[in-house]
C-alpha cells in the first residue's frame, strides 16, 4: 500500500472526497481508501505486524535475564501496541475531522441558500414549512457530526493516556 502520512490530509485539494451524507456512517469508515489500502493489503500488514510483535517479544523475553525480564518484555511489547493503536486512532480522528469540515461547509451553504430563499417577496405557508423541515434536518445532521468527532477525539485522548501510562511504566523499571 501507499505511505501513510500527514500528508494526504493536509488540504482539500487532494482529491480524497467521502460520502459523509450517509447517515451510518463511522468514524473508521473510509479510512482504508483514504490510505490507498486494499483489504487483502490490509490484511497482509496485519499479519506483517503480528509477525514483528512477535519477534520483538521473543527477542525481548532472551533479553535482561532474571525474574523481571518476563514482566520487563510485557511492558515493551504492550507499550509497543499502544503506539501502534495510538497512531491508528490520530489518523482515524484527522480522516474524520476533515471530513467533518467538508461536509460542515455544504451545509453552510445549503444554510445559506435556505435562507436567501426564504427571505424573498413571494413566500408562502407551503414554503415556510418546508423551511422548517429542512432547517431542522441540516441542524439535526450538524449536531450529529459534532457527536461522532466529540467521540473520536475522546477515544484519541484515552489513547493519549494510555500510552502516558505505558512510557511511564516503562520507564521506571531498572535498567539492566
Amino acid at each position: 500500500g501507499e505511505p501513510k502520512g500527514r500528508s494526504q490530509y493536509a488540504g482539500y485539494g487532494d482529491g480524497y472526497e467521502d460520502d459523509m451524507t450517509n447517515d451510518e456512517m463511522t468514524p473508521r469508515d473510509g479510512l482504508d481508501d483514504a490510505i490507498g489500502a486494499s483489504a487483502a493489503e490490509v490484511a497482509d500488514h496485519k499479519d506483517e505486524y503480528n509477525n514483528d510483535m512477535q519477534y520483538l517479544q521473543q527477542s525481548l523475553g532472551g533479553a535482561g535475564g532474571g525474574a523481571g525480564g518476563g514482566a520487563q518484555a510485557k511492558e515493551v511489547l504492550d507499550l509497543h501496541k499502544t503506539v501502534d493503536n495510538l497512531f491508528e486512532e490520530e489518523e482515524s480522528l484527522l480522516n474524520l475531522h476533515m471530513n467533518v469540515i467538508q461536509e460542515n461547509a455544504e451545509l453552510l451553504t445549503e444554510e445559506g441558500r435556505l435562507l436567501q430563499n426564504i427571505q424573498g417577496d413571494e413566500v408562502g405557508d407551503y414554503d415556510i414549512d418546508a423551511y422548517a423541515g429542512r432547517l431542522q434536518e441540516i441542524l439535526d445532521r450538524k449536531a450529529e457530526l459534532i457527536t461522532m468527532l466529540q467521540e473520536q477525539l475522546s477515544s484519541f485522548r484515552h489513547q493519549l493516556q494510555e500510552e502516558e501510562d505505558a512510557s511511564q511504566r516503562i520507564g521506571q523499571m531498572p535498567s539492566y
